[in-house]
């Protein structure tokens, strides 16, 4: 029996816990416990404020809040001026250059970024020679580029127009041929006629017809014209065919013409790339020179810049007398006034810092997370979340 009783217990404290009711709202239990740490965290501000550390705490926990603010605004102020200073100086240093403003101080310095110049200039000299025979180069290419397109060109021209001829001499050709072609077609076909009238008047002759008289009549008349037709296309197809030579030769020589042109084209072309070749190897050259010079003169440059920049803080220190720098010169003072007022402001900040309670500032800081802890624990035992 206790051995069931102590089993029921069990399993009744593991499916119902004593801070939640079965529909899952807030037992009394986590109501108590929330409320009494409320209680318990007001009682104790109580406490602290009638002895009056409350109010200590919380004038030196605002107090120190605001002041450490104040001192974080003030460091990104004075980066912000530290970098427009440096801003400042390289272009001091730049202005100086560029107006030739020298100075004992930086001897040394002016002298190395004088020797870096002459370099780049030397360099420069170097590369305007190699562009003025890039220049010299590129221009006789073309030239010789422009007198072969021309030569070409002409070649070209003539070819199309003895193609033209060529085309029209085949013609003739073909239409030759085809008349003789036409005049042995009629002339088959007038022999064909003549054999065949002529038959018809050996028939005639021994038959009895009435009108045999006038038959034989209209056959030798048809006889007579078809023989005057063969002998006028005997006669033409000679005349015809003497042509024929003429005109195969006359194709003949223009088809050569038109391979002789087109070989001479090529032989113009092969010449052209012949010449052309080492000049484009001679420009492609140049240009690699050109370029490598390019780098040679940016890195030389990149080399000056830093160089350039820290000339400035030289010619700050110095000061040399210069109406170009003049206002430079303010700018920048302007810049260590405001530096040097920050500076002293945040020292004063830090002063007052030193001088606070720290551990009244760390108890309100204390108390501030306690509060929110309780509150928080409070929230979630009273609405049923623990």
């Amino acid at each position: 029996m206790a051995k069931t009783f102590s089993t029921l217990l069990f399993h009744f404290l593991l499916e119902k816990p004593i801070f939640q009711t079965e529909q899952g709202t807030p037992g009394w239990v986590s109501i108590l416990i929330g409320a009494l740490l409320l209680l318990g965290f007001i009682g104790l501000l109580i406490w602290l404020f009638t002895n009056g550390k409350l109010r200590q705490w919380y004038q030196a926990g605002t107090q120190s809040g605001k002041w450490k603010f104040q001192d974080l605004q003030l460091s990104n102020e004075i980066k912000k001026t530290e970098r427009l200073k440096v801003t400042q100086i390289e272009e001091l240093g730049k202005k100086a250059w560029d107006a030739r403003v020298s100075d004992p101080a930086y001897q040394q310095a002016w002298s190395d970024l004088e020797a870096i110049e002459e370099q780049i200039e030397v360099v420069k000299v170097h590369s305007r020679n190699l562009q003025d025979n890039l220049n010299q180069v590129s221009t006789q290419t073309e030239e010789i580029s422009q007198n072969y397109n021309n030569q070409i060109e002409t070649l070209d021209n003539q070819r199309k127009e003895t193609e033209q001829k060529l085309k029209q001499a085949q013609s003739e050709l073909k239409q030759l041929e085809t008349d003789i072609d036409s005049l042995a077609n009629q002339k088959t076909s007038f022999q064909r006629d003549i054999k065949a009238t002529r038959t018809d008047l050996i028939n005639l002759e021994g038959s009895e017809e009435p009108d045999r008289g006038e038959i034989m009549a209209n056959l030798n008349a048809r006889l007579d014209s078809l023989v005057q037709n063969l002998l006028n296309v005997s006669n033409a197809e000679p005349e015809l065919a003497s042509k024929i030579p003429a005109r195969q030769s006359e194709v003949l020589t223009l088809n050569t013409h038109v391979s002789d042109l087109g070989d001479q084209m090529k032989k113009l072309e092969y010449q052209k790339e012949q010449e052309l070749e080492p000049l484009k190897q001679q420009i492609e050259a140049l240009k690699k020179q050109i370029q490598n010079k390019t780098d040679e003169v940016q890195e030389l440059e990149r080399k000056m810049e830093p160089k350039v920049k820290a000339l400035g803080h030289m010619v700050d220190t110095a000061r040399p007398g210069s109406e170009i720098l003049q206002e430079s010169y303010s700018k920048l003072d302007s810049v260590y006034r405001k530096m040097g007022s920050i500076s002293q402001e945040r020292d004063s900040i830090s002063s007052r810092l030193e001088e606070l309670d720290k551990a009244a500032s760390r108890n309100f800081y204390l108390l501030v997370l306690l509060g929110i802890v309780v509150i928080t624990l409070a929230i979630l035992l009273i609405t049923g979340v623990l």
